[in-house]
């Protein structure tokens, strides 16, 4: 059993102070809500009368705030978290938050001799009520592994992502994709009503091909991030496809944003040569847009 300052008891943070409850940590929480501290009193966790008394004496001390100036703030400010904490507590940032905030509070707590582990995690707040969130740890190893108790308590698996701040700029990167995707799909199944169509048939239809089951684990880990873009799906296949999507709902007089930025970077791929390739070969056109190195692939 650990000994657990939880500070901040949000829609997600009270779920996981619960859960670390039920997995019979000791917690100290605190809130600016008085209500929800006393909801986990209830359900045996310990009330703090500031931020600060939450976090003295705790082998872990956790924040789950929703600002990155609500944990500086909280750590290095009037709350005095910071002055609590000793060379044996591990401090947790679990909230989503600005990499360059996190590593400033990296740098402030280094100089104090804290350890730290920046940890935001994955998922909506129904999953963490069962305890199965995605945790995205950066830090040190051996921080993380200690950390290993409180990611159990409150997830299904834990990704150690590397050194501090990976952990939240992993975080902005999927949600980078989950949130303009949400734009996409509202987009898509307006597409597909203006045209006419049953949305829920589409919506099954959509949910058995590459539209909806998703690109990361399925074309993109097939091909491009395998060095391959042998046409699986022809890039100029694809960008003929979207052209025509995008054809048609201009004569509906549906606005389709998102697919006429995409169209662009599929005239940008052609225009360097990946027409003939695998329609996975856009993520080398994004890469060179972003002066990254370029890649090497098979046969080419």
């Amino acid at each position: 059993m650990a000994q657990i300052g939880f500070i901040g008891l949000g829609r997600m943070g009270f779920a996981m102070s619960r859960n670390l409850i039920d997995a019979s940590h000791s917690v100290w929480v605190y809130d600016i809500n008085p209500s929800a501290v006393e909801r986990i009193v209830a359900l045996g966790g310990h009330a703090a009368a500031s931020a600060a008394e939450a976090a003295a004496n705790r082998d872990f001390v956790v924040t789950m705030l929703p600002n990155g100036p609500d944990v500086e703030e909280t750590l290095f400010g009037a709350g005095g978290v910071a002055t609590a904490l000793t060379k044996d507590t591990l401090f947790i940032d679990m909230s989503t938050i600005a990499p360059d905030m996190t590593d400033k509070i990296a740098r402030g707590l280094s100089a104090m001799n804290i350890r730290m582990v920046d940890a935001p995690v994955g998922g909506t707040s129904e999953v963490a009520e069962r305890g199965d969130l995605l945790i995205l740890a950066g830090g040190d190893a051996s921080d993380v592994a200690r950390a290993q108790a409180v990611f159990d308590a409150v997830g299904r698996q834990t990704i150690h992502c590397g050194e501090n701040g990976t952990g939240t700029r992993t975080k902005i990167v999927n949600n980078f994709m989950s949130t303009a995707l949400n734009i996409l799909t509202a987009e898509t199944l307006a597409f597909a009503e203006g045209a006419g169509l049953d949305v829920a048939r589409t919506v099954d239809v959509l949910a058995g091909t590459t539209a909806g089951r998703g690109f990361v684990s399925g074309a993109y880990q097939r091909k491009v991030l395998n060095h391959d873009i042998s046409p699986e799906f022809g890039l100029a296949l694809a960008a003929k496809d979207l052209n025509l999507a995008l054809n048609y709902a201009a004569g509906l007089n549906i606005p389709l944003p998102v697919g006429a930025a995409a169209s662009q970077i599929y005239a940008m791929a052609k225009a360097e040569g990946f027409g003939v390739n695998d329609w996975s070969a856009a993520l080398e056109t994004m890469r060179r847009t972003a002066a990254l190195p370029r890649m090497s692939f098979d046969g080419q």
